[in-house]
């Protein structure tokens, strides 16, 4: 396979880790070579040792022959907006599964996604894309998750749970099985979900209620 340009897009916490595990990655086979981030902030990695520079603003970037780009952000709706703005220009994405994680049979992961270390897919599973899949994170067979989903580190999808577009869970969540979360939905760290989070809906505890809104405000006139 022709080598490629990875280009990381967000320079911040979560864009350092990805940069940590797509260099993992390179040393098991994946045909990269790691270009640099795509950040508005030139100084954010000030005080730290990467070999790979700022290239530019994600909104100033145009993709060259052999760029492929990872969004690497926690937040879902950065995540849409900044893959569409590379999308627009004419952008490819990669998708990240770091050398650790137990892929199964039957396994559909989108592309931009990126799938941490010591993850657990078992069988039948399908991941949209753009979806970041946390580290000790493990989902059960026929489990569904939609564009744009950050499921933080160490959650728990059981069998035939199913995540809408953009769906945020805080680490060590738990989705029971056949329950299904809402589009644009939060849930936080250490919840536990028993049937159903409606879209939008920020919720907290166990078994997880409604606490709050993830609906944008609407813009003054």
């Amino acid at each position: 396979m022709d080598m490629q340009n990875l280009i990381i897009v967000g320079a911040g916490q979560f864009g350092r880790e990805v940069f940590t595990w797509a260099v993992q990655a390179i040393r098991y086979g994946a045909p990269w070579n790691i270009k640099g981030f795509l950040d508005s902030r030139p100084a954010i990695l000030a005080g730290y040792d990467y070999p790979v520079p700022i290239l530019a603003a994600p909104e100033n970037y145009r993709p060259q022959a052999d760029d492929v780009f990872l969004c690497a952000m926690g937040d879902p709706r950065a995540k849409q907006r900044y893959s569409s703005l590379i999308a627009a220009q004419g952008g490819t994405f990669a998708t990240l599964i770091h050398p650790t994680a137990l892929i199964g049979w039957h396994i559909e992961i989108g592309a931009g996604s990126i799938i941490c270390p010591f993850t657990q897919l078992s069988c039948d599973i399908r991941l949209g894309e753009h979806v970041t899949f946390g580290t000790h994170s493990s989902a059960a067979h026929d489990t569904v998750i939609g564009d744009f989903s950050q499921i933080s580190g160490a959650c728990q999808l059981n069998g035939r749970a199913k995540l809408d577009e953009g769906v945020f869970l805080g680490s060590h969540a738990t989705i029971l099985p056949e329950a299904h979360v809402g589009a644009w939905s939060h849930v936080g760290a250490h919840s536990v979900v028993l049937k159903k989070v409606a879209p939008y809906d920020k919720v907290f505890g166990v078994p997880a209620i409604t606490i709050g809104t993830t609906r944008p405000e609407p813009k003054a006139a």
